[in-house]
């Protein structure tokens, strides 16, 4: 089975198992997408669960068979999206220096990984998207601009602005002694 004949299984006759091949193929990438958003792993569980019984309900919206992650991806982005909003904003948005380097090459131990992910938590809901994108999943600007449905240039002027915002938060940790 493949991602289009999962779909047409799914809209055709409802049944689950191809809607289940969808899960298995896309569940772990889902996993880090919402991880990468709430930064917790039981809360991304959640949103990814969530997000995958939304999908299952709306499937018949899809409109384009061998689009699904795109499409689940957008369920996905707006189920962390409206935890995150139910959450006071962490970081201002001003006075970004350059930084362009891999958050997450800053991980060399346990504690510097709880430094990253913590100033990551700190940043805007676009941000930690983006640098989870780019950093963990390796994804190439062209991917993200797909799976987020915007231009190219929005992907790199994003990624710009996470990487200023991620360099602040991280130098706000390390000198009020890692703020964990």
């Amino acid at each position: 089975m493949n991602e289009t004949s999962a779909i047409r299984l799914c809209l055709r006759s409802g049944d689950p198992r191809g809607f289940e091949f969808l899960v298995k193929q896309y569940r772990r990438e889902a996993y880090f997408h919402a991880l990468g958003f709430v930064g917790d792993s039981s809360i991304a569980e959640d949103m990814c669960q969530e997000s995958f019984t939304k999908a299952y309900t709306n499937i018949p919206r899809l409109r384009k068979l061998g689009a699904f992650y795109p499409w689940f991806y957008t369920i996905l982005r707006n189920t962390c999206l409206n935890y995150l909003r139910s959450r006071k904003p962490q970081v201002p948005d001003d006075d970004l220096v350059d930084f362009n380097a891999d958050p997450f090459g800053l991980i060399q131990s346990d504690h510097e990984r709880e430094v990253v992910w913590a100033a990551i938590g700190r940043l805007k809901p676009e941000f930690r998207e983006i640098l989870v994108f780019k950093h963990l999943q390796d994804k190439s600007y062209k991917d993200i601009s797909r799976i987020l449905q915007i231009p190219r240039g929005t992907v790199m002027s994003r990624l710009y602005h996470a990487r200023k915002a991620f360099q602040i938060a991280y130098r706000q940790l390390e000198e009020n002694n890692h703020g964990l």
